[in-house]
């Protein structure tokens, strides 16, 4: 061999193992990096001596499958866990002091104090207080689920941000590896780099990633929709302004980009119904499915307290009555059949709380609501009766004043609700939104709409999917609530079924697969005669209205501002000649208010809580408890999710991580390779000068 060719295998080996050693160096440097796969020299012999055949990473290929499909499930737990341990650290548990249960029980031991002297202002200040705290700390409860929710929402942002970041990250290094392998340069780090990439989306998606044969990674959800292909991807989400509990979230969807101008395509394919698991599905459960679920469960409570309260109420009388008794809009017409069983009788009182006159309605001996009216009026003398655009009022004359009491042995009922309580004529609690929505409509009856108005309504789940729409048009139903179900159920009949329960309840049951679903309503022109009661407003149509029953519970303004016209006392239909139908010191209505602590109440499903029949005070206990319940299931399964990919990642590292003794000896090895040709090229030179001395 030429000296000349000496030189140049001396050269390639130089080059060669200076190569090697930088590869080497690269390993050390990073033996303490989480998830590095150590990079090997692959050499192969050339004609002029030795060459870098590949530097390649090494990999286990079915290990890191295994961890990234761990790592979408440890992040979904994760995200679920740490909104859920906010939610029981602002809640607390059943016996904290400051807690929603202990709270109601002073709210009862109030009750029983101002039983032994309801004539006491001050014990009377102390009781509406304490309801009014009961009152707030539901409010409070609610906004902060709602907070939660805008949190989670705003969480999803972010984690969109970071996802796009790497999905162009990924297609940006898929060409330069294509293009690095196609020329034979060294691609191992950029390879390092997009590994690190995909464990960023493995984070937030669950995915399933495929090598071509041009070395590029296509990456899709494991049910199959693309994320990156030959073709860059991008997700897009729009978030709302505000978060109320009647806000219809914006989908979120994934977009082609246009490769030559860069654009987004107008129109994507909606993410939500391929996640299985990832940060950004247990962000979207919680903000769609998992809260909303406890905000339902907190209204059932909050509606039941509000209703029980007010059923008291209305069931008692102040002394002195008040002037008149004015309910609130429940879209009732004057047409309507009564729905009333029972007995009720109305009275006028004079400012002695002297009966001056009254009636007792036997309802069944009346068909509509006018009829109740007319009678009212023609039999109690100083009194008025009347329902304007669904209000119904009971109006004295002068100074006198007015009471509605329900006859003892047969009370008047409809909907579960008696007239006074049905009409909320002398309601104490107020709130966002009514605590019930029991119409007393029979399917047999008239739905009362009339036949114009129409309602756009929306069958959407989590993420704002949307499964089905359909437009509810009086002009094109009949005039019976059987009518307005039968269209509904059609319209929806893959979904759900609609139905009247026997208090005239709108429910939708909805079909197995879709129980993460709420019907929407977008738009609505209807009206119940001239209540301007909406079809929606009137039933009750989507979760919110059972959420809203937490918000602003406030205790009636009026009788804050004067305890007296607090209704503590019953009234005395059939007093002695010159006998008071009515006591100041009657503690009656105030053992009535304390009985509600031992009351066995209905509560209907509501989110993860069954339908259950308990007293306020446990299904308080009821509901905090389940909250944090729940929040340890999930703290166990991010645990044990952890765990598994602590233990995938520890197996992987030790197929595929940095041994430092091997690298060392390597780095020897490819050390002594280097001063070896180095002393070859020294050798050769020192020929050359001898030759040139010659």
């Amino acid at each position: 061999m030429s000296l000349d060719g000496i030189l140049r295998t001396a050269l390639s080996g130089l080059n060669t193992n200076q190569s090697a050693l930088r590869t080497t160096s690269q390993n050390i440097a990073n033996v303490n990096t989480p998830g590095y796969a150590r990079q090997e020299v692959v050499l192969s012999s050339s004609s002029s001596g030795v060459q870098i055949g590949e530097i390649r990473r090494i990999v286990d290929k079915f290990l890191t499958k295994e961890l990234i499909g761990a790592s979408a499930y440890q992040g979904y737990f994760e995200k679920q866990t740490a909104l859920y341990d906010q939610l029981s650290s602002l809640f607390g548990t059943p016996d904290d002091v400051s807690s929603l249960n202990n709270k109601i029980d002073r709210m009862f031991d109030s009750f029983a104090t101002l039983a032994t002297d309801p004539t006491q202002a001050a014990r009377r200040v102390g009781v509406l207080s304490d309801i009014q705290d009961v009152g707030d700390t539901l409010d409070r409860y609610a906004n902060q689920i709602l907070n939660l929710r805008s949190d989670a929402d705003s969480q999803i942002v972010g984690e969109i941000a970071v996802l796009n970041s790497a999905l162009i990250q990924i297609s940006n290094l898929n060409n330069l590896i294509s293009h690095g392998k196609a020329t034979g340069a060294d691609t191992a780090t950029l390879e390092e780099d997009r590994a690190r990439a995909i464990e960023k989306i493995s984070d937030i998606i669950d995915i399933r990633t495929t090598e071509q044969s041009n070395h590029k990674i296509e990456i899709s959800t494991i049910s199959g929709l693309s994320l990156v292909d030959d073709q860059a991807r991008i997700v897009q989400y729009d978030p709302p302004g505000q978060v109320e509990t009647t806000v219809v979230f914006n989908s979120i969807t994934v977009h082609k980009i246009d490769s030559t101008t860069g654009l987004a395509a107008a129109t994507g394919v909606a993410l939500e119904p391929s996640l299985r698991a990832g940060t950004l599905k247990g962000l979207v459960d919680m903000r769609d499915k998992e809260l909303p679920e406890v905000s339902i469960s907190l209204g059932e409570l909050a509606a039941k307290f509000t209703d029980l309260v007010n059923q008291v109420h209305n069931g008692n009388t102040a002394v002195p009555p008040p002037l008149a008794l004015t309910g609130r809009n429940v879209g009732i017409l004057a047409t309507d059949a009564h729905g009333f069983t029972g007995k009720a009788t109305f009275a006028v009182l004079d400012s002695g709380n002297l009966l001056t006159s009254s009636f007792e309605v036997n309802f069944s001996a009346y068909t509509t609501v006018q009829d109740v009216i007319t009678a009212v009026n023609a039999n109690v003398v100083g009194g008025t009766l009347a329902l304007i655009n669904g209000v119904m009022s009971f109006t004295a004359t002068g100074t006198d004043g007015v009471s509605i009491a329900q006859t003892a042995a047969t009370p008047s009922d409809r909907g579960g609700r008696g007239f006074s309580h049905f009409f909320g004529m002398n309601d104490l609690l107020s709130a966002r939104e009514v605590p019930q929505f029991d119409t007393g409509l029979t399917t047999a009856g008239g739905h009362g709409f009339g036949a114009t108005g129409t309602v756009g309504m929306e069958f959407r789940g989590p993420g704002g999917i949307l499964a089905a729409s359909h437009t509810l048009d009086f002009s094109a139903v009949g005039g019976t609530m059987a009518n307005v179900l039968t269209d509904l159920n059609t319209a929806f009949s893959s979904y759900g079924v609609y139905s009247l329960d026997s208090n005239g309840k709108l429910t939708l049951t909805p079909a197995a697969g879709y129980e993460s679903y709420d019907m929407k309503v977008r738009t609505d022109t209807t009206a119940r005669g001239t209540t301007t009661k909406s079809f929606s407003d009137f039933f009750g149509v989507g979760d919110h209205y059972r959420m809203d029953a937490a918000f602003g519970i406030t205790v009636n303004s009026a009788i804050k501002a004067n305890p007296a016209k607090f209704a503590t006392a019953n009234l005395d239909t059939a007093p002695a000649t010159g006998i008071p139908a009515l006591n100041s010191g009657d503690n009656r209505g105030v053992n009535a208010f304390f009985a509600l602590s031992s009351t066995t109440a209905s509560f209907a499903a509501a989110g993860d809580l069954p339908a259950t029949s308990t007293t306020l005070a446990k299904y308080g206990n009821f509901f905090l408890s389940n909250i944090a319940l729940e929040a340890d299931r999930l703290s166990g399964q991010a645990e044990d999710r952890s765990i598994l990919k602590q233990e995938l990642a520890f197996r992987r590292d030790s197929a595929t991580g940095i041994n430092l003794d091997e690298e060392l000896a390597a780095m020897v090895q490819y050390q002594n390779a280097y001063n070896a040709a180095a002393r070859i090229i020294s050798a050769v030179n020192e020929m050359y000068d001898t030759l040139l001395r010659i």
